[in-house]
């Protein structure tokens, strides 16, 4: 009554299998948590950044904790320092540069079109005849 021992391949298929279930529900998750930031982008920016900028007091959170069952401790927020914003500073980079890079782009597309543009024409614009009565 020994149940069949698999061979090292049937072994290596059941892992393979397990590995790609694994795998589809990992994307399930991710993808749905894309859909989700795309969705909420702007609010998420927003409330991220209005809560970084403007810390709430905690005067504000007692009222809140009065009407929950368990009263949460208040967390006290400290005001933002240089380095913090430095930091903020230095995240936002890749999204400024993706915003400033087509804006650099066109208009270095322009520049090069005049300029080669104006290897073209002549150097002197002929000037028109006046007519003799």
């Amino acid at each position: 009554m020994n149940p069949q021992q698999q061979t090292p391949f049937e072994k290596l298929l059941a892992d393979k299998q397990r590995l790609r279930q694994s795998c589809s529900e990992h994307e399930k998750r991710i993808g749905a948590s894309v859909a989700y930031i795309q969705e909420n982008a702007g609010t998420l920016l927003l409330s991220g950044m209005s809560s970084l900028l403007f810390p709430a007091k905690p005067g504000n959170k007692t009222a809140k904790a009065t009407k929950t069952a368990t009263p949460a401790k208040p967390t006290e927020s400290t005001p933002l320092g240089m380095s913090d914003i430095l930091s903020m500073g230095k995240a936002l980079l890749p999204v400024a540069w993706d915003v400033i890079q087509p804006i650099i782009i066109s208009w270095s597309i322009r520049t090069l079109k005049k300029k080669v543009a104006g290897l073209f024409r002549s150097g002197k614009k002929k000037q028109p005849e006046k007519l003799k009565d």
